[in-house]
């Protein structure tokens, strides 16, 4: 009895493994359009305000323990100090399938949605609830430069039109 109950352990944890060594290389293609995005610290300059002092944004993106998912965290940096803006991550959605994208940021607000690879550009289709409980839906296309730099274009929605309400360029350091 004891042999027959480890034999079927036995076999339990190789079909566990078996399945664990497979799962990062199916689920690898599916982050295809965000493996170049990962590591190293990406900086973008904003436009200048008038008397204030400059202002930058960190972004880090690195791969959840399990190669599941891509996390991020962007903080402000104005003039020399930071503040934490946002945290989120990319996931498979298989019954969507979709990548998607779901994160907060420091006032509170939840931003959920999905996430197209078109060619260079991963365009990003959002929901944004506001702490208030209002809803803004918001487009945002990541643009491949080189390498090392892309832009990001964030429009939102205002009646049937779609309003750029800001573009960065981001330039990977380190």
């Amino acid at each position: 009895m004891k042999r027959s109950l480890l034999a079927l352990a036995s076999l339990f944890v190789l079909a566990l493994l078996a399945r664990a060594a497979e799962t990062p290389a199916s689920g690898a293609s599916h982050f295809a359009a965000l493996d170049p995005l990962v590591g190293g610290v990406w900086i973008a300059t904003l436009p200048p305000q008038k008397d204030q002092p400059p202002m930058r944004l960190e972004l880090r993106l690195a791969w959840t323990e399990n190669k599941q998912g891509v996390r991020f965290d962007s903080t402000w940096l104005i003039g020399d100090k930071r503040a934490p803006y946002t945290s989120g991550l990319y996931a498979w959605d298989a019954a969507k399938k979709s990548l998607v994208i779901f994160y907060t940021d420091s006032s509170g607000a939840l931003t959920e949605g999905t996430v197209a690879p078109e060619d260079n550009v991963l365009a990003h289709e959002l929901t944004l609830a506001n702490q208030d409980g209002s809803v803004d839906h918001v487009r945002a296309r990541l643009t491949k430069v080189s390498p090392d730099a892309f832009t990001n274009e964030i429009f939102i929605q205002q009646g049937t039109e779609w309003n750029k309400i800001v573009e960065v360029r981001y330039e990977r350091h380190g």
